[in-house]
């Protein structure tokens, strides 16, 4: 049983006031009515309301000038509405993404406040770690100073009972996390975040090399569990099932031959690919071998030093996302501060590679999307693109004949953004032109405002869901 509790609202039986969502016009009659009867709602109804209008009244205009004059504003302000109806539009599956991503919890001792105020901060921390993708959030005067006024940023929290243990749940504001990220120059990590296929094998000391399925009761996947939840990201292990075990072996994986994990991993739907081996033996040749070739660095000298009795577990792997690749290498005491140093390392990598931390790398660019049937599929396309962490701003040029042109502000370039778009399953991209950003005479990022050409900077095809 969960209760619920806010600084905004309480009731007395711990139950928020429910208003399913039946269209744009009821939400919107749901947020006039707050301020009369003084009512407090969750505010994902509300959010959910406020970007359906804004979207609504943005895309309305937009096609009332591209659309041809015989067709009525009104007809297109009727098609729009009822696209706009549906609950699958991506606009509002990003925002229950990001309430998803704004919620976290922790095991708690007793439901006191004391006890709540302890843990708040640490919460929080996690909640800003997962928005921005990096721990490095973590190092701004600006955040550590907010976490000391948590309470600021709470807007609701709760108790759950699970497993014999008892969870305080909360989640915070939108609208002031935003604010204070925008403060702190740190950009938030949104739109499509990539999921990893994780092929592992290790040494056992009794059955040798052998992969590791995610069925088993061990220190490792329980961590990795709990950690790839808590950073917002996901990694999955295959089945291991028939099909599995006929595509690839344990020496392929201990090996890391990428061309057989790769072709073991194409019937799973995802955007990466880990292949890693974990084991506790140090092999003197190992190190040799290592040392011969000139790269053995600090830690793995220190590794090396260490007394053979104590022997810590050490993982190895190979990332590969997209057309992006890198090798990771770490050591850690026991199995579950191995799996948390790895999701750690991952995920900071990952989030790299999706945002753009150079604020000189700001361009106009123009994005061609080709295979847009329907209404529906524009507004997608567009949600799609405003969605990413690099853009700042995106604005429909034209569309006729299936193609649309945006014109869209982003820092990183035309690589960046097409390199973030990749992971999207329902795009496909066929062109990508390279060119530099521009700058003044002090050497300062410049935004252009010429007119879009006609070759786009990088160029998608629309998949068909």
């Amino acid at each position: 049983m969960t209760f619920w509790g806010s600084k905004y609202f309480n009731s007395e039986n711990g139950i928020w006031p429910q208003f399913p969502q039946k269209s744009p016009v009821l939400i919107h009659s749901l947020l006039l009515a707050v301020p009369s009867t003084g009512v407090y709602h969750q505010t994902n109804e509300v959010n959910k309301a406020v970007n359906v209008r804004k979207q609504f009244s943005h895309t309305q205009k937009q096609f009332q000038q591209l659309l041809p004059r015989r067709i009525s504003a009104s007809f297109v302000s009727f098609c729009l509405a009822l696209l706009l109806m549906f609950p699958v539009l991506p606009a509002q599956a990003l925002q229950g993404s990001l309430n998803d991503l704004l919620r976290g919890e922790i095991a708690v001792e007793g439901q006191t406040r004391n006890e709540r105020q302890r843990v708040l901060p640490t919460i929080f921390r996690d909640v800003l770690v997962r928005l921005t993708g990096t721990t490095e959030v973590l190092e701004h005067e600006r955040v550590r100073a907010e976490l000391r006024q948590v309470n600021d940023y709470l807007l609701q929290f709760g108790y759950q009972q699970r497993d014999g243990q008892l969870y305080l749940q909360a989640s915070f504001d939108e609208t002031r996390v935003r604010q204070l990220l925008q403060q702190a120059n740190v950009p938030l990590w949104t739109g499509q975040r990539p999921n990893l296929l994780l092929w592992l094998a290790e040494d056992h000391p009794e059955l040798g090399v052998r992969l590791v399925t995610r069925s088993e009761e061990r220190e490792f996947l329980q961590a990795l569990r709990a950690t790839t939840q808590r950073r917002g990201v996901e990694i999955l292990m295959p089945l291991m099932d028939l099909e599995d075990q006929m595509a690839i072996g344990p020496r392929d994986v201990w090996g890391r031959f990428q061309r057989e994990v790769l072709r073991a991993s194409e019937r799973y739907p995802v955007s990466g690919i880990v292949s890693a081996r974990m084991y506790r033996q140090v092999e003197e040749d190992y190190f040799a071998e290592v040392i011969d070739e000139g790269e053995l660095t600090e830690i793995q000298e220190e590794f090396a030093a260490q007394a053979e009795d104590e022997r810590p577990l050490v993982l190895e792997a190979t990332v590969i996302v997209g057309d992006m690749s890198f090798n990771t290498f770490m050591v850690g005491d026991d199995e579950a501060t191995l799996a948390e140093q790895f999701v750690h390392e991952v995920s900071d990598r990952i989030a790299a590679i999706f945002i753009s931390r150079s604020d000189r790398e700001v361009a106009q660019i123009q994005v061609r999307i080709v295979g847009l049937r329907q209404i529906s599929q524009v507004l997608s396309a567009e949600s799609l693109l405003v969605s990413q962490a690099q853009v700042q701003s995106v604005h429909l040029h034209q569309f006729q004949q299936g193609v649309a042109d945006f014109a869209v502000v982003v820092r990183g370039g035309a690589q960046a953004l097409a390199q973030a778009l990749d992971f999207d399953r329902r795009l496909r991209r066929t062109a990508l032109r390279l060119s530099p950003p521009l700058e003044d005479a002090d050497g300062e990022p410049v935004v252009s405002q010429t007119a879009v050409s006609n070759e786009p900077d990088v160029e998608f095809e629309w998949q068909s869901q």
